[in-house]
């Protein structure tokens, strides 16, 4: 993921939290909204209740390899805040791509059909 696609103001991430609408399930909590640029922007959030810096940093890195992995069947439209919970630490990373996928897909922000 490029860091031109990256949400890292906390006035964004509070903005998109407090007035956009959200989907979750039991690994994530994902808010969107429509981008204000022709291309997605993306915000990963884990809390420090989740583990120490390498734990939490271990986990923002998979989010992002699984987000460069299913780009292409998202909308380029919209912006994504992605809030990591608890049971993340304890699934493997294809249980957490698989989770990511099948609510987006519940969500109905695929291209894929």
């Amino acid at each position: 993921m490029k860091k031109a696609e990256m949400i890292k103001s906390h006035r964004e991430f509070s903005e998109m939290i407090q007035k956009e609408k959200y989907v979750k399930n039991k690994e994530f909590t994902i808010y969107i909204r429509k981008s204000k640029y022709n291309f997605s922007h993306y915000g990963i959030a884990v809390s420090k209740k989740l583990g120490n810096a390498v734990t939490r940093n271990k986990l923002k890195r998979r989010m992002r390899a699984i987000i460069d992995e299913c780009k292409k069947a998202l909308p380029n439209d919209k912006d994504y805040i992605i809030i990591m919970k608890e049971n993340t630490k304890k699934i493997s990373y294809q249980e957490l791509e698989k989770s990511f996928q099948n609510l987006m897909k519940i969500k109905g922000e695929t291209n894929e059909t």
